[in-house]
């Protein structure tokens, strides 16, 4: 019924708008599949590294990696395009992938602080298990997947075929009761599902990340407090710990940092009012999103920049020495400079190596 009538015409975007989307999402996705995909390389070829810690960090670098393939590119596409470039697919599931990696990260996260503080506070009781850990992952992609999957029902690709043009846009289609006489309606499932998943799926992990990091930062200052008799070797793994506890709290911190906006912007769309919304709120919108899936693109480097050992391993990777050592990176070194090569070595400097991750 609509093909006779003219619509709109394409408001196209400045030149300068998307050339500068362009390079920060090229930049972005660059950093995310390479560095996590480096991450991923040390990790599975070391077995030294492979402690509870860092099995759910390479769990966290696979959830990054999928961010920089499959979300990154489809919002700039949607950015950068007039009216929506890809097709019924891509609208289905860019956002199934996106919710399912957040919910699958922030309960990694969540993890790997209730993993550290039963290790901190409660070191008797021990540490998870290969077992238990991998359990843990399982059943958190699981929870991540069955939380993402209303969106591959919602999300709904619409084309209108105009006199002059075709429209083609991708948006959310929940069910709608009329609130008034005057044909008003409401979204009460949406508002209900936005606010459980955030609520709970979001900033309830993140009040028990904070309690956990809390609790495991005391910890650590009142061992070192002065006239406490320690050994060298307690003393060196209390600094070890230190440094990890280090490395995931600015983990922890950026993710919060960079993926909170976004929570707030999907709170605020599923209760505002449609009319009259503010041309700068989709300026916002847009980073918001940017910066949630830059968080993907920061994480190797914080592994690397508070880890000698992912340090190590960067460096071995950029030097090409994984097809020099046959595929085997050895971040792990003496404070003499030598590379220990034999996992089976236990010399002082592996263990405390081993200790750092």
């Amino acid at each position: 019924m609509f093909k006779y009538i003219d619509a709109k015409p394409l408001t196209e975007k400045p030149t300068l708008e998307i050339a500068l989307k362009i390079t920060f999402y090229i930049i972005a996705i660059i950093l995310a599949v390479v560095g996590n995909f480096i991450v991923i390389l040390i990790l599975l070829l070391n077995k030294r590294m492979r402690t509870t810690t860092n099995i759910l960090i390479l769990n966290l670098a696979v959830s990054d990696c999928l961010v920089g393939l499959f979300c990154m590119w489809i919002h700039l596409g949607n950015e950068i395009s007039p009216q929506y470039p890809f097709n019924a697919f891509f609208c289905k599931a860019n956002t199934f992938v996106q919710v399912t990696i957040v919910t699958s990260s922030v309960l990694t996260l969540t993890i790997i602080s209730i993993e550290r503080f039963f290790a901190i506070v409660f070191p008797l009781k021990g540490k998870l298990s290969a077992r238990t850990t991998g359990i843990s992952i399982v059943i958190s992609w699981i929870v991540s997947i069955a939380v993402a999957s209303p969106h591959l029902i919602i999300r709904k690709y619409n084309e209108v075929q105009w006199k002059n043009r075709k429209e083609i846009w991708c948006d959310q289609n929940w069910p709608k009761i009329y609130k008034d006489k005057n044909c008003a309606t409401e979204e009460p499932i949406k508002k209900i599902y936005y606010a459980v998943s955030g609520i709970v799926m979001y900033f309830v992990p993140i009040c028990v990340m904070v309690f956990a990091y809390s609790i495991i930062a005391i910890k650590l200052m009142r061992r070192k407090s002065p006239g406490s008799l320690v050994g060298t070797t307690t003393m060196l793994q209390d600094r070890a710990r230190r440094k990890v506890i280090k490395m995931l709290l600015m983990v922890f911190i950026t993710f919060v940092i960079c993926w909170t906006p976004q929570q707030v912007m999907l709170l605020w769309a599923a209760y505002e009012k449609k009319e009259n919304i503010p041309e700068y709120i989709n300026t916002i919108k847009y980073i918001a999103v940017f910066a949630a899936y830059f968080n993907s693109s920061i994480n190797p480097i914080l592994y690397g920049g508070f880890n000698e050992n992912f340090r190590r391993g960067f460096k071995e990777a950029f030097k090409c020495l994984l097809l020099r050592k046959r595929n085997r990176v050895n971040p792990f070194a003496a404070q003499t400079g030598r590379t220990i090569v034999d996992s089976r070595q236990g010399d002082s400097a592996g263990q405390i190596g081993n200790s750092q991750t």
